[in-house]
């Protein structure tokens, strides 16, 4: 089973909310693969 998931973040603040409650939801055994670009603007 593959989930694809697509996150905009508009501050510091709303990327470490977000990642908490993802991570809350995940299998103890799930793989995560994390892919990006930082960009200030």
């Amino acid at each position: 089973m593959c989930d694809t998931f697509v996150y905009t973040s508009n501050s510091e603040n709303d990327t470490k909310k977000f990642a908490k409650d993802f991570a809350s939801k995940l299998d103890k055994n799930a793989v995560v693969v994390l892919t990006g670009e930082l960009r200030f603007w």
